[in-house]
């Protein structure tokens, strides 16, 4: 982490999706843990919103080359076990929610394995996902025409067609959220569903953590969300918030763990650091836990309802 807490304010070519500032301070760098390159990328803050980007600005074609073919999914095929047990905690969610069938979107749906986990006999399941070979696994899944490979921006879905749209760890990636918002409130029926799961960029970690916080995911993570922010842009596109979660088991403690490795164990990392990190792992998960219930969990994830 290389922290700056007195830069200067810095103006951007394109202006913030969310309140439409140019001006942003830079916070810290963050490298990408992916090792695709050397460079370093600024976490700023929005001056006009405080909501936190990632820089240099990456139009989609310059951002493609930062994610490796098996991101989003394999090319081997899981098993059906598999899937259910790793999206077990996405439809638990869902049946909270009180979202037991109907037609759902999931939007960056990779290889699928959310949708496939899905009962076909109580949904109606379809997909968007940009990648190539990610979107044909998927629609070799759920069904022929199912799948748009592309954005969601560009899917064209008829109005009010869909009584749930989902976000899983999708919305961040995107240079445009106020865009897909407002999409998916024109796609979904009215009184439907919109699920949004994004890092909580107001929890623990991405404070203690800074640069090295695992779940920043520089450069593929333009935006870093709190609830303050994601509440307010679903608000001002149409949605009303019904149900919040700071818990994952899936992703709190793994982020924890990860960057907690990728600040002690660098490369100059001293043996009593080595020790410190190999000590800390039986207290992973029952700190992560507590912090989860106190509202300051890693993984945010919302529930709104389109008025």
């Amino acid at each position: 982490m290389n922290p700056q807490p007195e830069s200067n304010p810095e103006v951007t070519t394109f202006a913030c999706d969310l309140c439409d500032s140019v001006t942003v301070r830079e916070l810290y760098t963050a490298k990408d843990r992916l090792r695709n390159t050397d460079l370093l990328f600024s976490i700023a803050e929005c001056v006009g919103c405080g909501v936190l980007r990632t820089l240099p600005e990456m139009n989609d074609g310059e951002l493609a080359r930062y994610y490796p073919d098996d991101y989003w999914g394999g090319a081997a095929v899981p098993s059906q076990k598999w899937i259910a047990s790793s999206q077990s905690e996405k439809i638990k969610f869902l049946s909270c929610c009180g979202l037991s069938g109907g037609s759902i979107l999931d939007v960056g749906c990779g290889s699928g394995f959310f949708l496939q986990a899905l009962s076909p006999a109580r949904w109606e399941r379809f997909g968007v996902e940009t990648g190539e070979a990610a979107a044909k696994a998927a629609e070799r899944a759920v069904g022929s025409g199912h799948v748009f490979a592309g954005t969601l921006t560009q899917s064209a879905w008829a109005d009010s067609t869909f009584d749930v749209v989902t976000f899983w760890s999708a919305l961040e990636h995107t240079n445009e959220p106020r865009a897909n918002f407002r999409e998916a409130k024109r796609i979904i029926k009215h009184g439907g569903s919109l699920i949004v799961q994004v890092p909580n960029a107001a929890s623990y970690q991405a404070r203690f953590f800074g640069g090295d916080w695992f779940a920043l995911d520089a450069p593929r993570h333009r935006y870093h969300f709190t609830l303050s922010l994601l509440d307010r842009l679903l608000s001002e596109v149409g949605f009303e918030v019904y149900r919040v979660t700071y818990f994952s088991k899936a992703h709190n403690s793994h982020a924890l763990r990860q960057s907690l490795k990728s600040k002690l164990l660098s490369r100059e990392s001293k043996a009593f650091n080595r020790a410190l990190f190999y000590l800390s792992i039986p207290l992973i998960k029952p700190c992560d836990l507590l912090m989860s219930a106190l509202d300051e969990g890693a993984t945010l994830t919302v529930a709104a309802r389109a008025v």
